[in-house]
């Protein structure tokens, strides 16, 4: 037990700080990219529409969807797509029509075949100009920087990529257990983000190209799946197309009171959309996920045996000094915050996101619907939608 806990605390404290080095040089990307943006000439940048599928009433998005009104980019169009006419989110595009006479509000209707985001993806694009060059697609809830939009086109402008994406960041505005325990999930993600092996689609904030979007066929792709960034990241996978990762294009919202429900489910939607999209990953991410807990559970038992006296002096030792590791990996992991959290909160928060993972595997195991905004999907090979059930 000794070794194999000292061996698997090893692996995951290395990985960890791999992922907290690589994260500290995306601020020196995103200012790289920023510098190119500043250098393309304001008749460059290609008509753009934005297009961001709205539904439910989360307390950030009328501030999400005001940013995008506010964009420094000179050829924006905002299509703002609601599934209804009735429903909340609808009357608050209405209420930024009187105020923002460019925005367009599209009802999608309910989707048939598809994930509802996919739907009224699908219908913005289709209400797009027809001059319209690159499609951006952003989620409704997380506010944008006034340079959010050139960050993400920027790449697209120089030719280096025909397909890019952004990323968001949780600030957790409480010390609560499962609040911290979210964000460092969603930190986790930006982070593998800068890892070339890693980097893979974000529908929360991702754009490409007109002519890919019509050469890779995404639009009969999400008229068939669950989800739009895992399924469209597998596909562009099988054509070996590039996706260029823009750290400066980094949404930023607030999280507080999280209830545990609210997260797992959010788990769960992680880890099942990567199930069934890209299903080469799905054994990687058991194999990631049991090498995340195996070492704290272990080091867990070992301290517990030897606060009884039933453990081995080797074995708590061992524990002792992983520990000691991890604490200090993890004082990387918190300067990522723009407040400080203590490392006796960051801790417990990190076990349980892990085990959190651990859970959701297991119970993605034997999962066949998709539970997302009220509309329970079963969903097939490749993330197709076989069946929908709406609540």
């Amino acid at each position: 037990m000794t070794l194999l806990l000292l061996c698997l605390g090893a692996l995951q404290c290395c990985f960890l700080y791999y992922l907290a080095r690589a994260g500290y040089r995306l601020p020196a990307k995103a200012l790289e990219d920023e510098k190119a943006n500043n250098a393309i000439a304001e008749s460059r940048w290609p008509r753009a529409a934005l297009i961001v599928p709205v539904a439910g009433a989360h307390p950030h998005m009328a501030t999400a969807l005001k940013s995008f009104l506010v964009q420094d980019y000179p050829c924006l169009q905002p299509i703002f797509v609601t599934a209804t006419a009735e429903e909340p989110a609808a009357e608050l595009i209405r209420g930024l029509q009187k105020e923002h006479a460019s925005v367009r509000h599209v009802m999608a209707g309910l989707a048939q075949a598809c994930g509802q985001k996919n739907h009224n993806s699908l219908r913005g694009v289709a209400a797009a100009d027809d001059g319209t060059q690159v499609y951006v697609f952003c989620d409704s809830t997380h506010p944008a920087q006034p340079d959010f939009i050139k960050h993400l086109l920027g790449p697209i402008v120089r030719g280096e990529s025909a397909v890019t994406t952004g990323y968001h960041s949780v600030e957790p505005r409480d010390r609560q257990c499962v609040t911290l325990a979210y964000a460092l999930c969603v930190l986790l993600m930006r982070l593998l983000q800068a890892v070339p092996l890693f980097g893979q689609l974000w529908g929360g904030a991702m754009a490409m190209s007109r002519t890919a979007f019509m050469q890779y066929g995404v639009a009969d792709l999400w008229s068939r799946n669950v989800v739009d960034d895992c399924s469209l990241t597998g596909m562009l996978l099988r054509h070996k197309a590039r996706i260029r990762i823009c750290p400066g294009a980094l949404l930023r919202t607030e999280a507080a009171a999280l209830a545990l429900p609210v997260w797992r489910a959010w788990m769960d939607r992680q880890t099942l959309f990567l199930k069934f999209c890209v299903p080469a990953l799905w054994p990687f991410l058991g194999v990631f996920a049991l090498c995340m807990f195996l070492p704290e559970f272990l080091a867990v038992l070992a301290l517990a045996g030897g606060a009884l006296n039933i453990g081995s002096p080797g074995v708590v030792a061992a524990a002792m000094a992983y520990s000691a590791v991890l604490l200090s990996v993890l004082y990387f992991w918190r300067n990522f915050f723009t407040a400080p959290i203590s490392l006796s909160r960051l801790l417990p928060a990190f076990v349980c996101a892990t085990g959190m993972l651990v859970f959701v595997y297991l119970r993605g195991m034997v999962a066949g619907d998709i539970v997302w905004h009220g509309i329970a999907y079963t969903v097939g090979k490749g993330g197709r939608v076989l069946r929908m059930t709406r609540a």
